[in-house]
């Protein structure tokens, strides 16, 4: 008797941790590009970021940082341009950012939404710019 009692609360235990995963969902709220499907993904914990602390424009990151170079930026996320990226906008330009389904921590963003993204400047060998490889997310202040 004692073993189905465990049992039972074991799977209530489960049962209520999935459903807690599921709300967690979130991701951008915004336009896709046509004929794009949404994708659902929720990954519980955090992370955290190391580096510059306060926030530059995007035209200081793509004009003058080199390749792997980290740093914080204030703006929207305007499109999602397909599989995990996104066009990144703030008043000095745009620059096209990559965000994994597991960065975003149940946050969800439409292009309206101020957000703060961190993360490292991905260039090609000639200088052209890749992308900027978001590793955290989240609302701006």
């Amino acid at each position: 008797m004692k073993k189905i009692k465990v049992l039972a609360i074991c799977s209530l235990i489960l049962l209520f941790s999935a459903t807690m995963v599921h709300a967690q969902q979130g991701g951008f709220t915004g336009p896709m590009m046509f004929g794009q499907q949404p994708a659902s993904f929720a990954v519980p914990g955090f992370q955290g970021f190391m580096g510059p602390s306060s926030p530059v424009s995007v035209n200081q990151v793509v004009m003058t940082f080199p390749n792997k170079a980290q740093a914080v930026m204030t703006g929207n996320i305007v499109q999602h341009l397909g599989s995990d990226r996104y066009l990144f906008r703030d008043s000095t330009g745009e620059v096209m950012i990559k965000i994994k389904h597991d960065r975003w921590w149940g946050l969800s963003v439409g292009p309206n939404d101020l957000v703060e993204i961190g993360g490292e400047l991905k260039r090609e060998k000639n200088g052209w710019i890749k992308y900027f490889d978001a590793k955290v997310i989240r609302r701006a202040i």
